[in-house]
């Protein structure tokens, strides 16, 4: 009877026993859940795309910044550091003209239709005329305000260059309608008021969209 007693007895204290190492207690449940926090952290930050910020070229930033100065800029990629800084130039230059003449042509159509005078030839006569006698020498004059150059991993160099206009803006347009008058291109002056001003709308428009681009 004893033995059985003392065997009952031993069971029993077997089994509490296992009872109370299966059973979590406050403290085991709380790292568990930190452990899952922090997996589930882990996992998260795997899984999210990593990023990296762009550099901001400062000539691309002087080139779209308002000012009150007409601005482009040019790039070139070269093995000789001279070659790529004479392209990226003749590039900012190449810019400045083509946003000139999209401006230009712009502001001749609507003067084809809209002028007051007769016409002594046709939109893209005035534009050219407007190019040559005054655009092609403001973008000769022009200067260049900044340069920048990177040293790429294949061992090119890549610079980017910002030219402006020497004049003003304002001085700009003053300039054009002396050249509009002087040569005879327009002679009236509502004529080239109207034209002077679609030509600046043309070239801030060309201007974001390059932006934008």
């Amino acid at each position: 009877m004893n033995k059985i007693l003392v065997m009952v007895a031993t069971a029993t204290t077997l089994l509490l026993s296992s009872c109370g190492t299966s059973k979590k207690t406050p403290s085991t449940d709380y790292q568990y859940q930190q452990w899952r926090v922090q997996q589930e952290q882990q996992q998260s930050a795997q899984q999210r795309p990593s990023r990296t910020i762009r550099e901001r070229v400062q000539s691309i930033v002087l080139a779209s910044e308002d000012c009150d100065k007409w601005r482009a800029y040019g790039t070139a990629t070269s093995y000789v550091e001279k070659a790529a800084i004479s392209e990226a130039r003749r590039m900012a230059r190449e810019e400045l003209a083509q946003m000139m003449k999209v401006a230009i042509e712009g502001a001749a159509q609507d003067y084809t239709m809209n002028a007051q005078q007769n016409l002594k030839g046709s939109a893209e006569t005035l534009a050219e005329e407007v190019m040559s006698l005054f655009v092609s020498q403001e973008i000769e004059n022009s200067k260049e305000i900044w340069n920048d150059t990177f040293d790429l991993s294949d061992g090119s160099i890549q610079v980017y260059v910002c030219y402006e206009i020497r004049s003003s803006k304002e001085d700009f347009n003053k300039k054009l309608d002396n050249t509009l008058d002087r040569e005879g291109i327009i002679g009236i002056q509502y004529d080239r008021d109207r034209f002077i001003k679609q030509m600046s709308a043309g070239l801030e428009e060309y201007k974001k969209k390059n932006q934008a681009q």
